[in-house]
């Protein structure tokens, strides 16, 4: 087996994974056009993907027991593209967008717990530290690209960013090339001669659970509010959104090209380092309300972001058996996008006790992530054991 050009079609995969990121500045524009609707629902354009990952992932994690991988990943592509253009040519509801988003949710469940799969199936523990790595910076370099030219589109309305989900059909190709099948993996029965499980669970892995969903609960409020940061605290333009989203995805890139290198300084405390770093993020857009600052917050929450998505799926493969691995992180990874898709609901409900507006949310996100930060630095701690 090519193990470079397996690198190539999986940080292809990653490079699509996030794409509906480019949704995100388009929110208040599509807002304005269905003002009779609630103010959760354009929202939920950006967030249903992640909510349809949760029926979706543990799913994923049954079929690679019993699929090859590669067919997964061509279903899965096919899903991007069609939720993705399906919008553009059907927009005169909210419900119609929403459809086209929970689509790309179904895509999205396969995708992400695949990506895990062909990197525990085909490499060792010593060369996944790097590969999680370049996993981040194509996902967010990827991400920056659909919104980039989502940007553009948007130009001539918001329907047209819809048409950067063309660009799927480029990695469905590279895909197609440079994948392997990926053969199935079943759980083994151990000697006890009963059925083994697909599932592990112990206390410093449900700590992981806990830290990815609370984080994933809160972390979405940024980009979910981004627009009316810029237009209503700012009095900027749709433009600013689309920037400020852009300089986050940078900040993944950086975090990306990081990771390694923060993943062997601080080991099992490599997410209670991102957590502090997101918190200030979140923080100091409260406090301090200019552009310069809210660059400086995207790009901390970006970083944090590439980091933490990193970080779980790599603490839970060194901590799991490589054949449990994929169906305890696609668990994982259908729990945090639970918590991603409730974010809008959840953070508007809780903020809202404190006042209203983007930075009240902020705020209080930054508080939360904070004191996940603290939750992370004890676990590891006491629990935290295997060397890195």
């Amino acid at each position: 087996m090519n193990k470079t050009k397996t690198k190539i079609g999986i940080l292809a995969l990653c490079a699509v994974a996030l794409s509906y990121m480019s949704l995100s500045p388009i929110i208040a524009s599509i807002a304005a056009d269905f003002p009779n609707v609630d103010e959760t629902l354009p929202q939920m354009v950006f967030t249903l993907p992640s909510f349809l990952f949760i029926s979706c992932s543990p799913l994923c994690g049954i079929a690679m027991s019993y699929i090859n991988k590669k067919a997964i990943a061509v279903s899965s592509l096919i899903c991007y593209l069609v939720g993705g253009l399906f919008p553009f040519f059907f927009h005169s509801s909210i419900w119609l967008l929403l459809t086209g988003s929970a689509i790309i949710g179904l895509g999205t469940g396969l995708l992400m717990p695949l990506i895990n799969g062909f990197i525990v199936q085909y490499f060792d523990e010593n060369s996944r530290a790097g590969l999680m790595g370049l996993n981040a910076i194509f996902t967010a370099l990827g991400a920056m690209i659909f919104i980039f030219i989502g940007g553009q589109l948007a130009r001539f309305g918001w329907r047209y960013t819809y048409l950067t989900f063309l660009l799927v059909l480029v990695i469905i190709f590279i895909v197609l090339i440079c994948l392997p099948k990926g053969e199935p993996q079943k759980a083994q029965e151990p000697s006890s001669g009963k059925k083994g499980s697909a599932f592990e669970m112990n206390r410093y892995i449900f700590g992981l659970f806990v830290i990815g969903i609370i984080y994933f609960v809160i972390q979405n409020s940024f980009n979910t509010n981004s627009s009316s940061y810029a237009i209503d605290v700012l009095g900027a333009g749709p433009s600013m959104a689309s920037l400020i989203t852009m300089v986050n995805t940078v900040g993944g890139i950086i975090g990306g090209m990081t990771f390694r290198g923060v993943s062997m300084k601080f080991r099992n405390q490599i997410e209670t380092f991102a957590l502090f770093i997101v918190s200030v993020g979140f923080i100091i857009t409260f406090f301090v309300q200019n552009n310069l600052i809210f660059i400086l917050g995207s790009i901390l929450v970006g970083y944090g972001f590439a980091v933490i998505n990193a970080a779980g799926s790599y603490l839970l493969s060194l901590n799991t058996r490589p054949e449990t691995n994929p169906f305890t992180v696609s668990i994982y990874l259908a729990l945090i996008n639970l918590g991603a898709a409730v974010s809008p609901i959840v953070v508007n409900a809780c903020a809202g006790v404190f006042g209203e507006g983007a930075p009240v949310k902020y705020l209080f996100s930054g508080i939360v992530i904070l004191l996940v930060g603290v939750y992370s630095l004890v676990l590891n701690l006491r629990l935290g054991k295997k060397k890195i």
